[in-house]
């Protein structure tokens, strides 16, 4: 079946008892993502379980065509619910996966797991898309770029939730550097939030000239400058960089949120090359995707960092973050011994 509209949050909500799989499809590849893992958060009580999801590619489906049903009708050893995710970054398995549809949809009781697809922008003509859309059991939702319209209401919600206000100039300034990706809109918004004091500062409002210093990406090389050299272990450049960072007003905990952010997607890039992929297809999987100028640092990043460091690594960011709140705090200290501490031990890496 075809979900689309107003139908698709309810959906997502509370799908009905008998729908085996979703699939998620479309340009905006922020939005496929931020779907699938709320509908993933519905269907199982931890998606970050690994005995309770597994995660597969195209490649994986590929090589082994019988792999997707053999998970599809494997029983749980705990008797809980089981979740299929795949990553559907291209589409030579998609004859497979569409006789898969077709016989599940005919006897649903054989599936033991539900499945959620995610992929690209497919045409009509997509035999993946063709088999959910035209499917009993399984639904399919097409996540597509923001209008001018949606993009200004989400920023103004954005901004409202954390008590924020926005001038008109501003907002016509900033609508056009938005469009794209949902999850880089979202990304934009959250930092100019933490650059106007992140709701704790009274009758806040982003002005013309924020947008011009912040989201027109007067900041973002710094910030980019700052994270990468911590991560590599050029502690100089980083400090540099930071000095430079603290000299231009920059709030601190923008920087500590955009190096979680930073270290979430290694995290989730690690998670694939543990589970047998390669790096560059893990890489490429990325949504949003590596910029092209940061791929040799993000992939000498995988290298240093396995995913038990950076978990500690994202730990001790959530806690610095958490000091920065308290009346009084040095942020500026708080932030720079994190980074240095990061840079040091990658330092000791290579």
């Amino acid at each position: 079946m075809k979900i689309s509209g107003s139908r698709t949050d309810k959906f997502l909500q509370k799908p009905a008892d008998d729908i085996i799989g979703v699939l998620f499809y479309g340009p905006d590849r922020g939005l496929v993502k931020e779907r699938a893992e709320a509908l993933c958060r519905v269907f199982v009580q931890d998606p970050n379980d690994v005995f309770a999801t597994t995660v597969l590619t195209a490649d994986d489906l590929q090589t082994d065509p019988a792999k997707l049903s053999d998970e599809m009708v494997a029983m749980s050893l705990l008797g809980d619910a089981r979740l299929i995710r795949v990553r559907l970054d291209h589409e030579r398995p998609s004859a497979a996966i569409a006789k898969l549809i077709k016989a599940f949809d005919v006897d649903p009781k054989t599936a033991e797991a539900k499945l959620i697809i995610e992929a690209g922008d497919l045409t009509p003509r997509s035999a993946v898309r063709k088999a959910f859309e035209a499917a009993g059991h399984f639904a399919a939702i097409g996540c597509y770029l923001a209008s001018a319209g949606d993009i200004n209401a989400l920023i103004r919600s954005q901004l409202t939730a954390k008590n924020i206000g926005i001038d008109r100039d501003a907002i016509e300034l900033w609508m056009p550097l938005l469009q794209g990706d949902r999850s880089l809109l979202l990304n934009e918004v959250d930092k100019m939030i933490l650059y106007k004091g992140d709701g704790e500062i009274p009758n806040t409002n982003v002005t013309l000239e924020d947008v011009r210093t912040l989201a027109a990406g007067g900041q973002t090389g710094t910030i980019d400058d700052i994270i990468m050299s911590a991560l590599s272990g050029r502690a100089d450049k980083c400090d540099g960089a930071f000095r430079r960072a603290v000299a231009g007003k920059m709030n601190s905990a923008v920087i500590l949120r955009s190096l979680q952010r930073h270290i979430t997607r290694l995290m989730e890039v690690r998670s694939q090359i543990d589970a047998g992929n390669s790096a560059e297809s893990a890489m490429r999987s990325l949504r949003p995707p590596v910029f092209r100028m940061q791929e040799r640092s993000f992939s000498h990043h995988l290298q240093i960092w396995p995913t038990q460091l950076l978990r500690r690594a994202l730990s001790q960011s959530i806690e610095a973050e958490n000091h920065l709140k308290s009346a009084g705090a040095p942020a500026d200290a708080i932030t720079s011994r994190l980074l240095l501490a990061l840079a040091s031990y990658a330092q000791k890496r290579t």
